[in-house]
């Protein structure tokens, strides 16, 4: 029977691609990324992977444990509540240079099967999954906590700021080290992976460029040592990064912790 239901469940994740562990990552989009003085900015959760504009999340976060807006590099006044049914913010630009909009929170205890585990586990080669894989074939499934964080960066006027740069996050988090918002085409730029604040090795990173024909073009990377991915900004166009990780969990009740953290902003050049 379980031959059977794996069998089947492979087959699903052939010809249903969305069934899969990554149904559930996140990411912020803005509906402008570069606005002038008195506008405002939409700020829009997403949910599945890549820029499938129809993923919009289709539920509440269960558990905002953090949210920041930080505008022209000062605070907004109104702050974001930590509030359950959190999915879009609308912000009026009063301030000039870079705006940074970062949520984290927690996904909460979801159980997959042992398939869905182990394809996961070679696609993204994370080779620290290894240690609760049970070959033996007696798991039929595994439990993850989840934890996901999403960045989203626009500029008002001057592109001016630091805010690309910005650490904020405990769970896993993507920092740019240039301003992308200032790179010609071509030009190199390098992102870090961190989890509570510290550089992480071996992170999959897949980076999403959708161009002003609407054309998506995706490019996988893996952190180095320094916890760094290394890439060309080589298209005009709404650019997102969407790094995955996942570890042992010394919980009870769970096998591993998976992370998932996103960034997007916008090149123009």
């Amino acid at each position: 029977m379980r031959h059977f239901f794996n069998v089947f469940l492979l087959v699903a994740l052939l010809w249903f691609p969305s069934i899969s562990i990554k149904a559930q990552d996140y990411s912020l989009i803005a509906n402008t990324y570069e606005a002038s003085k008195g506008d405002s900015i939409v700020y829009t959760l997403y949910q599945g992977r890549g820029l499938d504009s129809t993923e919009i999340a289709p539920e509440a976060v269960k558990n905002l444990i953090y949210a920041n807006y930080t505008q022209g590099g000062k605070k907004a006044a109104d702050t974001i509540p930590l509030d359950k049914s959190f999915m879009q913010y609308r912000a009026l630009q009063q301030n000039e240079g870079q705006s940074l909009l970062t949520i984290e929170f927690k996904g909460g205890t979801v159980t997959y099967d042992q398939l869905v585990v182990e394809d996961f586990a070679k696609t993204e080669n994370l080779t620290e999954l290894a240690g609760i894989i049970d070959s033996s074939g007696f798991t039929t499934e595994y439990t993850a906590n989840t934890f996901f964080t999403a960045k989203v960066l626009t500029v008002t006027g001057k592109p001016n700021g630091s805010l690309y740069k910005n650490k904020e996050c405990k769970q896993l988090e993507i920092v740019l080290e240039q301003n992308p918002y200032k790179l010609q085409y071509g030009d190199d730029i390098a992102a870090v992976i961190l989890l509570d604040g510290k550089p992480l090795q071996g992170t999959s990173t897949t980076i999403y460029t959708k161009s002003i024909s609407g054309q998506v073009h995706a490019s996988k990377y893996r952190s180095d040592a320094d916890g760094k991915i290394y890439f060309k900004l080589n298209r005009s166009g709404l650019w997102l990064l969407q790094t995955v990780y996942a570890n042992p969990s010394q919980e009870k009740g769970a096998d591993y912790n998976y992370y998932q953290s996103s960034f997007s902003f916008r090149f123009s050049h």
